[in-house]
């Protein structure tokens, strides 16, 4: 399958038509659901890939992201909203407001900067052992949210959710089911595509919900070396859960164990009935 022959779907998903002086127009799908709204790593790439678009600066490169979840994102129309907010010698800071029918649904902002020369340079990020991804079965779409079927998941780091595990972790190896070059709005999107490490604690089902996130990037992107079909290993774990709120810390590795970026987000973790 080449990457050339076909389109990526999330690619397609996260670039919105622009409508001039920093507006642009998105057409919400239902492949792109999870629960009651659209999954948050298309909506997060949506919003970067917009702001990318808005800035223009390949030399400027996207270093974090963050993004509140408002409300769900229902299918059909929605709008969104780019603004500079400041632009300096080496860094520039970019807003983004996505609304549905009048409302605000996300709110984002993101940091964009050169390379600078610098003296500090080290990485002693490991990823954990795990198998190779021809090693492990493929999930079912079956068991996966509506937008799962856009991925390859390979699970091989923790428990799954709701089994009640004794430890708050999860991941595996993922890829776009379409290859598609890795490159920031992607790294979001297979940054939040695993559900919260915190499920995994819960015994028995309940709902999940992010309320937001933030994510960094390490290395330079698109990633050059990397074939558009790759696997990237996706993990992560929580460390803590009170009053119906649970952090979790995600990192993406690639098949070579360098880390590429990680995203600490804040979910909410209500019962089914609510």
């Amino acid at each position: 399958m080449s990457a050339n022959t076909i389109e990526s779907p999330f690619v397609t998903a996260t670039t919105w038509s622009s409508l001039g002086e920093g507006r642009y127009r998105g057409d919400i799908r239902p492949e792109w659901f999870q629960g009651r709204g659209a999954y948050g790593g298309m909506l997060g790439g949506s919003l970067l890939r917009s702001m990318m678009r808005e800035l223009n600066d390949p030399a400027r490169a996207p270093r974090s992201l963050t993004v509140h979840f408002c409300a769900p994102v229902s299918e059909g129309e929605a709008l969104l909203a780019v603004r500079v907010e400041r632009a300096g010698r080496q860094v520039t800071h970019l807003s983004a407001r996505l609304e549905q029918a009048g409302q605000v649904a996300c709110l984002a902002s993101a940091t964009f900067a050169i390379s600078r020369e610098t003296p500090l340079v080290y990485d002693e990020a490991r990823p954990p052992r795990v198998p190779p991804p021809s090693d492990v079965t493929p999930v079912p779409s079956e068991v996966l949210p509506t937008f799962g079927a856009q991925f390859d998941f390979r699970w091989c780091v923790g428990a799954a959710p709701y089994s009640g595990a004794a430890e708050a972790r999860s991941g595996g190896w993922i890829r776009p089911c379409v290859p598609t070059p890795l490159d920031a709005p992607l790294v979001v999107g297979l940054l939040d595509a695993y559900p919260p490490a915190a499920l995994s604690r819960v015994n028995g089902f309940c709902n999940g919900a992010t309320m937001d996130y933030t994510a960094h990037f390490y290395a330079p992107l698109p990633l050059a070396q990397a074939a558009p079909d790759a696997f990237y290993l996706r993990t992560g774990h929580s460390r803590h859960a009170s009053e119906g709120y649970a952090d979790d810390l995600a990192e993406l590795w690639s098949e070579s164990g360098q880390l590429l970026a990680q995203l600490r987000q804040m979910a909410a973790v209500f019962p089914a009935t609510r």
